[in-house]
C-alpha cells in the first residue's frame, strides 16, 4: 500500500471466527486436533503449552502461523517476525489464506458450528518515520488535525506529543474499523531469564553501547513508524468462507484505503 508515497510494511494478519454452541470443543479437541495435524502433513505443532479446557495452541512449522481454538472462537495470525529482512508479501498472505481455508473448515466441521457471531480479518501496516516527531507531523498532514489539535494544547498550556484516529465505516456487505497511531518498536533483550522488551528511544547512552549487539534492527522493522490497524468484519454473519472474506477484504482495503488520503 502506498499512502502519500510512502511505501507501507505489513506487519501481522489475523483472521478470527467467534461464533455460539462452540462447546462441542470440550468433547472433540483432541480428534480436531489430530485431524488437522493429519491433513497438513503435521505442519502443526503444540505451542506454549498442550490443550485444556480453555484453548489449543498450534504453530505452523512452515510458516509460523499461529492457530489457537476454542469453545467461543479460533483465530489465526501470521506476523512479521523482529529482525525480519522481508515484511509480509503477497505471496505469504497467499500461503495464509491457504492454511486459514483448510484449518477453518475443519474446525467448523468437527464443532458442528452453524451459529457465527463474529468474522473479522485484521491486518497492520506500518509506515516509517525517522522520528516520534516525524510520525505525529505525517498523521497531522494525513488528516488535518491542527486545527483542533492545537487549541487544545494552548488551552492545556502544553504541546501536543501523541496523536491517534479511530473511524468505523458501515459498508454495504461489511464494516471497516481503522486506527491510525504513531508507534515506537521494542528492543528485544536476550538477558538472564529470558527475553525482554524496552523502548529503544528509552535505553541510555552507556545502556544502548552495552547491549547493542542484543539489539535486532533492521529496515523492515523501523523504530518509528505510523500504524494503520485496519479490522474488516461482519457480525452475525450467516455462513463464513474464509478464503473469499479474506481475499475480499483485502481487495477492498488495498484499493479502497489509499483513495482516502489523496
Amino acid at each position: 500500500m502506498i499512502i502519500d508515497n510512502r511505501h507501507s510494511i505489513c506487519h501481522k494478519v489475523v483472521y478470527e471466527v467467534r461464533y455460539k454452541y462452540g462447546f462441542t470443543y470440550l468433547d472433540r479437541c483432541g480428534s480436531t486436533v489430530n485431524e488437522i495435524m493429519n491433513s497438513t502433513d503435521e505442519e502443526w505443532e503444540f505451542y506454549g503449552r498442550e490443550p485444556d479446557p480453555q484453548s489449543a495452541p498450534l504453530i505452523s512449522l512452515r510458516n509460523g502461523t499461529r492457530f489457537n481454538f476454542s469453545a467461543l472462537k479460533y483465530d489465526f495470525a501470521l506476523e512479521q517476525k523482529e529482525g525480519a529482512d522481508k515484511d509480509i508479501e503477497k505471496q505469504d498472505i497467499d500461503g495464509f489464506i491457504e492454511q486459514v481455508d483448510l484449518v477453518s473448515s475443519i474446525v467448523n466441521e468437527r464443532l458442528s458450528l452453524r451459529d457465527f457471531s463474529r468474522v473479522g480479518f485484521r491486518i497492520w501496516y506500518l509506515f516509517a518515520s525517522r522520528t516520534r516527531e516525524d510520525s505525529e507531523a505525517w498523521i497531522s498532514q494525513l488528516l488535518k488535525t491542527n486545527d483542533i489539535d492545537n487549541p487544545i494544547a494552548e488551552a492545556l498550556n502544553g504541546n501536543v506529543e501523541a496523536k491517534s484516529h479511530v473511524v468505523v465505516v458501515a459498508s454495504q456487505d461489511r464494516k471497516f474499523r481503522i486506527s491510525i497511531i504513531g508507534v515506537e518498536s521494542q528492543a528485544q533483550l536476550n538477558l538472564v531469564g529470558g527475553m525482554v522488551s524496552i523502548r529503544k528511544s528509552k535505553l541510555s547512552r552507556g545502556q544502548d553501547k552495552y547491549l547493542k549487539k542484543q539489539l535486532k534492527r533492521a529496515a523492515n522493522n523501523p523504530e518509528f513508524a505510523v500504524m494503520f490497524d485496519i479490522d474488516s468484519f461482519v457480525e452475525s454473519p450467516k455462513d463464513v468462507e474464509a478464503k473469499d472474506f479474506i481475499a475480499e477484504s483485502l481487495k477492498q482495503i488495498e484499493e479502497k484505503v489509499p483513495v482516502a488520503f489523496k
